[in-house]
């Protein structure tokens, strides 16, 4: 994913704050233990909320410790202990980053191309190779090659319908995939439910976000080709809020139809994220897209 999911630190409780920041250390060593030490450089905010949704859906008995690590020596960290849910995290990412450096390989400029070839191709060819070895991930790696097939077939169709909709759903639909993974039931029902607004929101939110530079590039992007190369208005632009903010009241059903228990830690977390987080993310995209200095 893209690294828009994350929360409002400032209406954090400490506790929230110490194991939001546990969940961020302990998918970060996960992700050197399950996918090796490179992986560690696809970490982003969007698969810590991924990890803590997946807690609070298979209701996976969290616990932590403090160690060092390289980037903070002096001082002990809180780090999320190993556990099924942030090895998941660590498998999907490896699988996703992995297509979505191909995609950039045949999208990208000749010496672009060439660099992700040489030097990151591999990282993430390896990635994906030890995320396989585990079971039912070759099954995930087929449904992620699908749908981002079909999305990518989508952009690079100038006669397609100009929408926004049509790829964000499918994003939204591989989201739904990897979240899912392994659920039955009303589980799998409600992790498909939140994995579709989720990827439908961040989908959207990456579009608002990369406007001004794909316009600079000549690359695609939806909102480019509904307006016909220009960038959107400010009223424009309330209208995509609008939607947004559409997709988060769907994520907010789906995450009330989740039982968390007696200990609403995690509960408040992704809270914070969908009731502040996401749309103060927004507020800043937004922001920068009419900034004149750009």
């Amino acid at each position: 994913m893209f690294g828009y999911v994350k929360t409002y630190v400032p209406e954090l409780r400490v506790r929230e704050h110490e194991y939001y920041k546990g969940t961020y250390c302990g998918l970060c060593k996960s992700l050197g233990r399950c996918t090796g030490q490179c992986s560690r450089m696809t970490l982003n905010y969007d698969f810590v909320t991924f990890t803590l949704l997946r807690v609070a859906l298979t209701g996976e008995k969290t616990s932590f410790k403090t160690e060092h690590c390289i980037l903070h020596p002096v001082k002990k960290r809180n780090v999320m202990n190993k556990n099924p849910e942030l090895c998941h995290a660590a498998y999907s990412s490896a699988i996703i980053s992995y297509h979505k450096v191909l995609d950039d390989i045949s999208d990208e400029g000749f010496f672009k191309r060439l660099y992700t070839r040489i030097f990151l191709l591999p990282s993430v060819a390896s990635m994906r190779k030890k995320a396989l070895k585990n079971a039912g991930y070759s099954s995930l790696d087929e449904t992620c090659k699908t749908l981002l097939g079909k999305l990518y077939e989508f952009e690079k169709d100038a006669s397609a319908e100009k929408s926004v909709d049509i790829p964000a759903e499918l994003f939204g639909k591989l989201l739904a995939e990897f979240l899912a993974f392994g659920l039955d039931g009303t589980d799998k029902k409600i992790a498909l439910s939140i994995g579709l607004h989720l990827g439908k929101w961040v989908y959207i939110a990456d579009a608002l976000d990369d406007m001004k530079e794909d316009k600079k590039l000549g690359r695609y992007n939806p909102f480019l080709r509904i307006y016909d190369g220009c960038i959107p208005s400010s009223e424009q632009t309330a209208d995509v809020e609008l939607a947004l903010k559409n997709e988060l009241m769907g994520l907010e059903r789906a995450l009330d139809l989740i039982d968390f228990g007696t200990d609403n830690t995690v509960k408040n977390i992704l809270f914070n994220i969908i009731y502040l987080g996401m749309p103060k993310k927004i507020e800043s995209i937004v922001t920068n897209l009419y900034n004149d200095n750009d």
